[in-house]
């Protein structure tokens, strides 16, 4: 198994985790009490809870794009020391997980929920969209447990994106395959990337519903 690809998708998932280890700055979207309970439960989202939110970046934390999201979704912010910013989103089964081991454990709580992760890509001298594709798509090509499925383009608010989509069946990460598209787009001079994952058994389901919405509300800021 390539060693960077499998570090990369321990980080996608231990991220959730160690939130509460480091720099973050909440959103306002409520929590109820229930979303601590035991885990695995039947989620059912609160009816009172607004059909759809509008994300804006709170102050002070840079980011180059807004968008709505489904009212249940659970959201953060996160910003490196480096000044990197991250938003992720996911299902709210998220916060039913168990709570895992110290920091450092490198092997969470098995899953198989909707999550969407939208970060800054430090540009380097000659790196494009294209090229930042190209490179996921090898590597992902030489992987044993990813299935690259296909890759092409879209517009997002009058702006060129490039998507990848393809397949995960690694049974250390989570219990079911998992239908991801990485999504690539400038806002200036960065790189930006969506990943979303979602179990191919959820394709056409609530979550995945809830993402073409995202998507197609994003807006780009200079």
């Amino acid at each position: 198994m390539n060693s960077n690809l499998k570090n990369y998708l321990w980080v996608f998932f231990i991220t959730f985790w160690i939130l509460g280890c480091t720099t973050v700055t909440p959103t306002n979207t409520p929590v109820p009490d229930s979303w601590s309970a035991t885990p695995y439960i039947h989620y059912n989202p609160p009816m009172d809870f607004p059909k759809y939110i509008h994300y804006a970046p709170s102050r002070g934390f840079k980011f180059g794009i807004e968008f709505d999201y489904p009212g249940y979704w659970w959201i953060q912010e996160y910003s490196t020391e480096g000044g990197i910013s991250t938003v992720y989103i996911g299902d709210p089964l998220f916060l039913t997980l168990p709570t895992p081991e110290p920091y450092g454990n490198h092997h969470p709580t098995l899953h198989d929920y909707g999550s969407i992760i939208i970060w800054e890509v430090p540009s380097k001298e000659g790196e494009t969209l294209e090229s930042e594709l190209a490179s996921h798509k090898d590597n992902y090509s030489q992987t044993s447990w990813i299935t690259v499925l296909n890759d092409y383009k879209i517009a997002i608010d009058g702006r060129k994106v490039l998507i990848l989509e393809y397949l995960t069946n690694d049974m250390e990460t989570s219990p079911s395959i998992m239908f991801n598209r990485r999504i690539y787009f400038l806002v200036g001079d960065q790189i930006y990337e969506i990943i979303y994952s979602v179990a191919e058994k959820d394709r056409g389901g609530e979550f995945d519903q809830g993402f073409d919405y995202f998507l197609k509300s994003i807006k780009i800021k200079e």
